[in-house]
């Protein structure tokens, strides 16, 4: 079964991956920031990981990086949805297996972007 891991503060957000997520091939792990998303990353491999960038604490980005710097994690594909715009988080693409989705999307997109993470790891 193909895990993911998302990691998303806004509670109106969780419920729509619920919603999207539901009923397709994947086993879905939902925390509410990202030192939560750092423990479960930490306990349990990932396929994807789907980061909400503007968080309390531990912000998204943040996460991103810490991930590509250490060597268990630095492959795990990662989704960014943010309010923000990609350009803002050009940047990250240097670091590697990184995608962008702004928010607002559909499931449509959400379901493309995941597919297009799936087939980055062949």
């Amino acid at each position: 079964m193909n895990e993911l891991l998302i990691v998303e503060d806004d509670p109106e957000m969780q419920e729509f991956y619920k919603d999207m997520l539901q009923g397709e091939p994947y086993t879905v792990t939902l925390v509410s920031n990202a030192d939560e998303g750092l423990k479960k990353i930490k306990e349990k491999k990932f396929d994807i990981v789907i980061l909400d960038i503007l968080m309390d604490g531990l912000t998204g980005d943040r996460l991103f990086a810490i991930l590509r710097r250490d060597l268990r994690y630095k492959d795990v594909p990662v989704i960014m949805a943010s309010a923000l715009d990609e350009k803002t988080y050009r940047c990250f693409q240097a670091l590697g297996n990184v995608s962008f989705l702004e928010k607002p999307f559909d499931k449509e997109k959400l379901l493309g972007e995941i597919a297009k993470r799936f087939a980055s790891k062949k």
